[in-house]
């Protein structure tokens, strides 16, 4: 059946619980980012019209994650590299892994190509930080988000200092210097955009 906005919120926000879980059981630190981040601090959620949930860490941390979280993911939850879905390798540079709803699949509308992909659901990206606050291939992600690499990396001492914000009625991690962070990455980015802006992906969810 057709899932509207409110219903694959929540079902990314058990993506998000499920990942918390299992990173606080193993004392894995992560925090959210990009919108996500913007979310927490702009709504205290979701961003109303955002399809996809964003965090990051640092690759220590990451690999902690795939040692113990990975095997402890509740089994409706697809954990999705290159080498767990080929497929996914075209795409890597953009982001290292993903949480995917094994429930869910992305249907695109004629204007949006799609995802070669087995597990093409709601999903939660995983953006990993190496020491020099930049991806391991060091490339800008600028191809989702419009953003420069020089606006889009965190800077190390921003995330040295993890605080927590509310976000959907609970409380997860995030950067300390968030403020600088999302400044960077948005501009005044406690103002709304515009309305003709504010509008949900023509790329709909259905339950399968």
């Amino acid at each position: 059946m057709n899932i509207d906005i409110k219903e694959a919120h929540r079902r990314m926000l058990y993506l998000l619980q499920s990942f918390d879980t299992v990173c606080k059981k193993h004392d894995i630190d992560y925090w959210l980012d990009y919108g996500t981040l913007l979310g927490a601090i702009r709504h205290q959620g979701f961003i109303p019209w955002d399809t996809d949930t964003d965090v990051g860490m640092l690759r220590s941390d990451y690999a902690l994650f795939l040692e113990k979280g990975v095997p402890e993911l509740p089994q409706d939850i697809f954990f999705q590299t290159p080498e767990t879905e080929p497929a996914m390798a075209p795409w890597s540079w953009l982001v290292e892994a993903r949480l995917r709803d094994r429930h869910s699949r992305y249907v695109p509308d004629k204007k949006t190509p799609a995802e070669p992909m087995q597990f093409g659901g709601l999903q939660l990206d995983l953006f990993i930080y190496d020491w020099d606050g930049k991806y391991e291939n060091a490339l800008s992600n600028s191809f989702e988000r419009n953003l420069s690499e020089s606006r889009i990396h965190l800077r190390l001492d921003e995330v040295e200092y993890l605080d927590t914000a509310r976000f959907e009625g609970a409380e997860f991690p995030v950067p300390s210097g968030y403020d600088a962070y999302l400044t960077r990455c948005y501009g005044d980015y406690r103002t709304f955009p515009p309305e003709e802006e504010r509008q949900i992906p023509e790329v709909v969810a259905w339950s399968v």
